[in-house]
């Protein structure tokens, strides 16, 4: 490991070591509000991010930052956190996406407990990642739920699905079979033999669904004790790759249904701490179905914090000092976006990349004034802050080196990096 932010002591005040966290927060927005929201609360943050170009490294709110040298997936890069951890004398350690979950979880005994590790139960992070668990247990429940199955099943039937379909990977937490796109579609046989042949050899670990109509809603839930302390939820209004894939532009919400179903699943796996649930929500009709639940902070981190509901701090809260946990005014109509993200999403609708079945296209020139019309104050920026400026400008920079591509991940997750060096 090698520190991009060094760690300088006689600049920090000193506090019980249970103030002091270990976030391993990749390079992104997310991660970056995930350290701002821990910071503004008084404690003290240090990152691990993926490179020196990272958000969260040149945050003001991170005490120092680090580089882990070794794969996310390897026993030394645990010795790194180890090592990190008893440096720094922290008392937690707070992971951001699932793939730090994963490897954390089985070596939590190492930590534990004088080191508290910020991820669910092993049994209950198994349960929320596997979609086919997941799907059956909505069914059971009520919740709604398109219809569908495992892709080799249904090669096998191809009556037993109506086509629009929706292609997802059934399991993000296994060793190899992930889809190279978050979703795919199929409108005829010609499209389906298509996305058939790019994961045949993995075609159990993929899920194919009838389509639904809508906008993606995605409902933050802070467990605590078996019951939901806080909520927040949004839509997604702009995303890249157009055809599914991180949201880029975001507006806070409120749809009570989506609430209580969520609620109604975490309880179900019996999840403590904080975790996403992912609808299709069709705002004209009112109708939703259940995609998938996110055992970590979601892609909209920044909207939900910017619209009041603090999530890392809560996090921390509910295991280090439970009696102070505060409930706070969750602000509707917000709207934040990823510049870089949503400049590609405007590149992407004028080349004319897919879009899922039945979506309008927008023409050039609506998409160019959407565009520009949300660059105003009205619309928050998911990096930009006055009183922490340089992630943005930092991000920017390596934005512009991104614009128009297709696919690049916009939202850090660690196991796409790895994969690249």
């Amino acid at each position: 490991m090698y520190a991009v932010k060094p760690f300088v002591k006689e600049k920090i005040k000193e506090k019980d070591r249970t103030c002091r966290v270990l976030a391993l927060v990749g390079d992104t927005q997310v991660g970056l509000w995930v350290v701002r929201n821990l910071a503004m609360n008084g404690l003290t943050v240090h990152s691990i991010v993926k490179s020196k170009y990272g958000q969260p490294a040149h945050s003001r709110y991170s005490a120092s930052a680090w580089v882990m040298e070794t794969p996310t997936h390897s026993p030394e890069f645990i010795d790194e956190i180890k090592e990190l951890a008893q440096l720094l004398d922290v008392g937690s350690i707070m992971p951001v996406a699932e793939a730090y979950h994963n490897v954390l979880i089985d070596v939590r005994d190492q930590f534990e407990p004088d080191v508290h590790l910020f991820s669910p139960a092993r049994e209950c992070f198994d349960k929320a990642t596997d979609k086919d668990y997941m799907q059956a247990l909505c069914r059971e429940l009520g919740v709604p739920v398109a219809k569908g199955m495992r892709l080799d099943e249904f090669m096998s039937d191809k009556t037993a699905l109506k086509f629009p379909l929706v292609f997802r990977t059934r399991r993000q937490n296994i060793s190899g079979g992930q889809a190279p796109w978050k979703a795919a579609y199929a409108e005829d046989e010609v499209q389906l033999q298509k996305v058939h042949e790019q994961v045949r050899d993995f075609a159990d670990n993929i899920i194919v669904q009838e389509y639904c109509p809508g906008a993606e809603d995605h409902v933050q839930v802070m467990m605590h004790k078996g019951e939901p302390f806080m909520v927040g939820d949004y839509i997604g209004e702009h995303h890249m790759p157009l055809a599914g894939g991180v949201t880029t532009q975001r507006i806070s919400c409120h749809h009570q249904p989506l609430i209580d179903d969520a609620v109604k699943l975490f309880k179900a796996i019996g999840y403590e701490g904080l975790g996403g649930v992912q609808y299709h929500y069709d705002p004209e009709t009112d109708e939703y179905i259940f995609l998938e639940i996110n055992p970590r902070f979601i892609g909209g981190t920044p909207t939900l914090i910017m619209a009041g509901f603090n999530t890392s701090f809560l996090f921390w809260q509910s295991h280090f000092e439970p009696e102070k946990m505060k409930k706070t005014t969750y602000r509707l109509g917000l709207r934040s976006r990823i510049l870089g993200g949503d400049a590609n999403w405007m590149i992407g609708m004028i080349r004319g990349d897919q879009l899922p079945p039945g979506q309008k296209r927008l023409g050039k020139i609506e998409t160019m004034l959407r565009f520009l019309w949300n660059s105003f104050p009205w619309t928050k920026d998911d990096s930009f802050m006055w009183r922490d400026p340089k992630p943005f400008f930092v991000d920017f920079i390596q934005m512009a080196k991104k614009l128009g591509a297709q696919r690049h991940d916009i939202i850090g997750n660690p196991e796409s990096q790895d994969s690249k060096s």
